[in-house]
């Protein structure tokens, strides 16, 4: 009886599990097309970068990057900046 009440409560967490997801995604897909309409009623073109899933699709586990070259670099000279007021310690 107690292996029955198991599968039984693991199909339905499973199912409220499918019903919440299938809602994000409801959400998700409402948000979206609510956004490319008001972007389209206020005169704008709805901008869809692709170049962040490509650099995506590229990478490599394990590839090293490279950094990009440092220009010229500047030693700063430290000092010391005077309060005008005094501090109030707690």
């Amino acid at each position: 009886m107690s292996g029955l009440l198991t599968i039984v409560i693991r199909v339905l967490l499973g199912l409220f599990t499918l019903v919440f997801v299938l809602a994000l995604l409801g959400v998700a897909v409402v948000t979206m097309v609510g956004l490319l309409i008001w972007s389209l009623l206020r005169g704008r073109k709805p901008v869809i970068d692709m170049g962040r899933f490509r650099r995506a699709s590229q990478f490599r586990p394990g590839q090293a990057r490279r950094a990009a070259p440092v220009g010229e670099v500047v030693d700063v000279e430290a000092r010391e900046v005077q309060s005008t007021q005094p501090r109030l310690d707690a």
